[in-house]
């Protein structure tokens, strides 16, 4: 199987969902090349199998023509359009991929809020024909990949292809009692209640924090906030963190989002605390604790409750089994494989 990826941007969020593809593929002996816009920082983990592509406009009519099968991430323009312009050229077929609810987010999970927004942007001058477009092909496209299950709600009739890890060795063992160390790794966005966290490892107590962020000009004396991480980095931190926390909100587009890093926390072995949003449900698969969304006192009781290094031990274990047998480029590949079938 030739396949040509085609996402909106050669950075992280275009990239993050292709690498979890490209792992699938390779494991099933596919050929891959990734059509983006080339930009001065891209991001990519493996440098040395890098193939998003210079000359967009060139490179992207022979990735087309190389191909069997054309797939697009997100159903956004630079990505969705750009496939099924170049589909239809060369008579080849197109499916989409979705990890994140995107267009639910921007124009409402109801009908309702979609027209009001449509009908608010239009008052505005700024009608979102194409997008609406694209939404409508994407509903009609026979092959639609989805994230994790939460996302049937808006693709019903898609398969679910989770976002893949390498295997990997285990992190550190769990030793302390005392002042444990609690990680959040990945970007500091709004919906994903870093704020939320803070105010519970502070009320909690003992604790140590790490934040893959900026820091604040409020950070306590406890927190470490690292700046924006490599991956390598990421995994680092992860590796020697006590817990890992992911305290997503209960927005829409965390209501359908599965967070990568739960699950190179699980491949890490740790124990995972995390909001009770389905995705993030689903991932943990009861190897982890989940607790409401914005709820600080249940969120800090769920750390303090994880002090004892056996308890940690038990649950890391835990989430390392299912991460083992359900993330693995290995395990995902006959799925792939499956919805993608010429």
């Amino acid at each position: 199987m030739r396949l040509a990826l085609f996402t909106h941007s050669a950075e992280e969020n275009g990239l993050g969902r292709a690498f979890a593809l490209w792992l699938v593929a390779k494991e099933l002996g596919w050929e891959i090349r990734i059509v983006a816009p080339a930009t001065d920082k891209p991001w990519w983990p493996l440098a040395q199998e890098k193939s998003f592509l210079g000359d967009f406009e060139t490179d992207a009519r022979a990735a087309a023509a190389w191909c069997d099968l054309l797939l697009a991430l997100k159903p956004w323009p630079g990505s969705l359009d750009l496939a099924l312009e170049l589909g239809r050229a060369q008579h080849k077929p197109v499916a989409l991929d979705v990890d994140d609810p995107d267009w639910e987010d921007v124009f409402g999970e109801s009908r309702r809020r979609q027209v009001a927004t449509f009908v608010q942007r239009s008052l505005r001058g700024h009608p979102p024909l194409h997008e609406y477009r694209l939404h409508f092909a994407a509903s009609r496209l026979g092959t639609v990949l989805i994230s994790n299950p939460a996302l049937e709600r808006w693709y019903p009739n898609a398969t679910v292809i989770p976002h893949a890890r390498s295997a990997r060795a285990a992190g550190a063992p769990h030793r302390r009692s005392e002042e444990i160390e609690i990680a959040f790794v990945g970007s500091v966005r709004p919906h994903k209640g870093v704020e939320i966290l803070r105010q519970a490892v502070e009320r909690a107590g003992g604790m140590r924090l790490t934040i893959t962020g900026t820091e604040p000009p409020d950070a306590r004396p406890n927190e470490h906030w690292s700046g924006e991480t490599s991956l390598e980095e990421g995994l680092r931190i992860l590796d020697r963190a006590d817990v890992v926390a992911i305290p997503s909100q209960d927005w829409t587009y965390s209501r359908g989002q599965l967070p990568v890093k739960i699950i190179d926390a699980m491949m890490a072995g740790r124990a995972v605390v995390g909001s009770d949003l389905e995705p993030i449900r689903w991932a943990l698969g009861g190897s982890g604790i989940v607790v409401p969304p914005a709820d600080v006192e249940a969120l800090a009781a769920a750390l303090d409750s994880l002090r004892s290094p056996d308890i940690r031990a038990d649950l890391g274990a835990r989430a390392r089994e299912r991460a083992l047998a359900t993330f693995t480029p290995s395990a995902i590949a006959p799925a792939l494989a499956a919805a993608l079938a010429l």
